[in-house]
């Protein structure tokens, strides 16, 4: 069994990748911060899937570490939760875990992008979302992309053409609207 997971172990993370692409590109379709967050909570636990048949650590703890914002974010309405140190502890976390997980230079374009996500997703504004969403893709994407992560590039490459097409849907019409 071992034997055939190592040999097959690109494809799968490929398929774990792919799945949460799909997954991801759908998110920046809606407008609603709760559903945005739990879908994203998806995202990354498929990642961490995709980058642990990849055998990358940071990774691997980045997207975790997104799994946990997630799941906290999407309880923003509670008193204790909805506070600026929420998101500031989760940049805080992602300063240590690159540190912990160091593998190079390298590690700190997921350590980046985690830190960006957590500003991010903490957004109420789901314009502002999206925007802040951008710095987090092209970290990624220069990663996966040296990583020879083909999934990992080609979701960074369609959520970024998901925010630009998300920018015309809302936010360029409400602009003229005005």
């Amino acid at each position: 069994m071992a034997e055939f997971f190592s040999a097959y172990a690109y494809l799968f993370s490929q398929i774990f990748g792919f799945a949460a692409m799909g997954t991801a590109i759908l998110t920046y379709q809606f407008n609603k911060q709760k559903t945005v967050n739990l879908l994203l909570m998806l995202v990354a636990a498929l990642w961490c899937a995709h980058y642990a048949c990849l055998g990358l650590v940071t990774p691997i703890v980045m997207n975790f570490l997104n799994v946990a914002r997630a799941g906290v974010y999407a309880k923003r309405d509670h008193p204790k939760i909805n506070h600026i140190w929420v998101p500031a502890a989760f940049c805080i976390a992602a300063v240590v875990l690159t540190a912990v997980t160091w593998d190079g230079p390298w590690s700190l374009l997921p350590g980046t992008a985690s830190i960006f996500a957590s500003i991010a997703n903490w957004q109420t504004d789901t314009k502002k979302l999206r925007a802040f969403t951008v710095p987090v893709c092209v970290c990624w994407l220069i990663y996966n992309a040296f990583h020879r992560s083909l999934a990992g590039a080609a979701n960074e490459t369609f959520t970024l053409i998901s925010i630009a097409v998300a920018y015309f849907r809302y936010d360029r019409k409400k602009k003229a609207e005005r």
